[in-house]
């Protein structure tokens, strides 16, 4: 039976800053650049839109703001029945019984090196914090691990375990990205990590969550590298793809793979 696999389009999904432009982290692949292409809770929304990624900064305790923006968030779900999916950062324990009453999932970045967190995110974390607020969460609603291959700088060495981990949590849907060399970040003159590595990491993955979803997310380096790391997902059989670009969607073509359609945020 020939693999299946979806295209997600993202026409139909908007993504929110609940902060705007402001975060109280400085983390080395990120400074606040991926917020400033985001649009803000009071923008219009386009009649197309079905759904919203609530993301945007945190707070210096690593809070969301979601519950500060809890009445113009519900009264939004209410007068255009959109589904949240959201970014709920470290949230606290006696919290998320407010939080689920307005989200739908929750994307969670998931890293279990505590090396890597203090160097990425600059923040005293453990792999058994990030465990602990999975499991909290996961109790309550859906929540779809992120790794990102390469979050060390471009180097590629912590991921299996955290692969490893997430298989004994009995997580059924992964998100895999892969980190983006950006401007004005610590990480801005680093190269994007070696596909070959990459690689290896997406056949490990499948091979773990052979019977689960794996997915290659919308963070990935663009231009003749991610022509490549698409081709790569295709013949490793992902199950989704964001955004992928027109040799990969002819690679799946020639293969005979299943292909389908979607046009929301690749977990909704």
């Amino acid at each position: 039976m020939a693999h299946k696999i979806k295209f997600v389009y993202l026409f139909n999904t908007k993504a929110i800053s609940l902060s705007g432009t402001g975060c109280c982290f400085n983390c080395a692949h990120c400074n606040k650049h991926y917020l400033k292409h985001m649009a803000k809770l009071s923008d219009p929304i386009a009649d197309n839109v079905t759904s919203l990624l609530i993301s945007g900064g945190l707070k210096q305790t690593g809070q969301s703001f979601i519950l500060d923006r809890k009445k113009a968030l519900l009264d939004l779900k209410k007068t255009r029945h959109l589904r949240f999916n959201a970014h709920v950062g470290f949230v606290k324990s006696e919290e998320i019984e407010q939080i689920i009453k307005i989200i739908d999932c929750v994307s969670f970045d998931f890293v279990t090196d505590p090396k890597v967190i203090q160097r990425v995110y600059k923040i005293k974390k453990t792999k058994q914090d990030y465990i602990k607020l999975y499991k909290l969460l996961a109790k309550k609603i859906k929540v779809y691990p992120h790794i990102t291959i390469g979050l060390d700088g471009g180097k590629i060495h912590w991921e299996y375990a955290a692969i490893d981990e997430l298989y004994k949590l009995g997580v059924k849907c992964l998100v895999l990205n892969v980190l983006i060399p950006t401007r004005q970040t610590e990480f801005s003159n680093i190269k994007p990590p070696d596909l070959a590595a990459v690689r290896a990491v997406i056949k490990y993955c499948r091979q773990v969550f052979k019977p689960g979803i794996v997915i290659l997310g919308c963070m990935r380096p663009a231009g003749r590298y991610r022509e490549e790391l698409d081709k790569i997902a295709i013949t490793e059989l992902v199950d989704r793809i964001v955004q992928p670009t027109p040799p990969a969607r002819q690679l799946a073509e020639k293969l005979g793979l299943v292909i389908s359609k979607s046009y929301e945020c690749c977990v909704m």
